[in-house]
């Protein structure tokens, strides 16, 4: 397994491979970054693991050596047969050709750990946090290698929240565990990168999660406006009576949505069951 730039680049020269602007390619090329990684995802022996883009197997090899199973998800078809050759001995890896956005979840404890492509971390997320059949679980971990800049709006504090970071935060922890630069890829990428920890709660902290999503799109549609008038909008009141219910719950009507806190939110929802 390559271990820096010019030996990635003899890899990628002897297997006629080719990256993938389209699907986000950019290949990790420091050791260092896949130790932190697997540091936040807090391994053991007995993890079963989801990976995402495993691309040339550099972190697959790494999770390999300290879980019990890991189950690599892989779009790009130029990459299947290497990941086959190179992991075909090891009982232990598992390889699922297709898109992770559709892939079905383990219905038994498991670890997301991956470097994702960044242009598919909203709808990875949201796949995997929030899946459709009861019997597919969330992970009880996520450690992903996002784009900082969308790992920083995913952590946003309860006064500059959007629908990214309550779609994240109603089901887990999220923190950022390291900042990676450019230069730490090939081909380096335009921006900067993040390790992103998630800690999954065991149930949400919405409880009508159809509810959520149906308010939250209406308020946000409209950020700038207050919830006096967007929040109207789904009650089918006139302002005066939104205005009225949003003060018989403590919730000022000309605060913004994105200063509501999850707990506000789940008040709301209650309000207007």
């Amino acid at each position: 397994m390559y271990k820096n730039k010019e030996e990635l680049m003899q890899l990628l020269k002897r297997e006629k491979i080719w990256t993938n602007k389209n699907l986000g390619q950019n290949f990790l090329i420091n050791p260092t970054i896949l130790d932190e990684i697997i540091s936040a995802a807090d391994l053991t022996n007995q993890d079963y693991i989801m990976e995402v883009g495993p691309g040339l197997g550099v972190l697959t090899e790494k999770l390999l050596e300290h879980a019990k199973t890991v189950h690599s998800i892989e779009l790009d078809q130029q990459l299947i047969p290497y990941l086959k050759r190179t992991f075909s001995n090891n009982k232990t890896f598992e390889l699922e050709e297709g898109t992770a956005l559709k892939a079905r979840l383990p219905d038994h404890p498991y670890k997301l750990v991956a470097n994702i492509p960044y242009y598919i971390t909203s709808p990875l997320l949201r796949h995997f946090l929030n899946p459709k059949d009861p019997a597919q679980l969330r992970p009880e971990l996520i450690v992903l290698l996002v784009q900082k800049e969308v790992a920083q709006k995913i952590c946003a504090d309860a006064n500059d929240q959007s629908i990214l970071s309550l779609n994240v935060q109603i089901f887990g922890k999220p923190q950022i565990i390291q900042t990676v630069a450019p230069a730490n890829f090939f081909p380096i990428p335009k921006v900067d990168s993040a390790i992103l920890k998630i800690e999954v709660y065991k149930e949400p902290l919405i409880t009508n999660l159809k509810l959520f999503s149906q308010i939250t799109r209406i308020a946000f549609a409209q950020r700038r406006k207050t919830l006096g008038n967007t929040i109207k909008n789904f009650t089918r009141q006139n302002r005066e009576e939104t205005e009225a219910l949003l003060k018989s719950i403590n919730i000022d009507p000309s605060q913004r949505p994105q200063t509501l806190s999850i707990q506000q939110w789940q008040t709301l929802i209650d309000k207007l069951i």
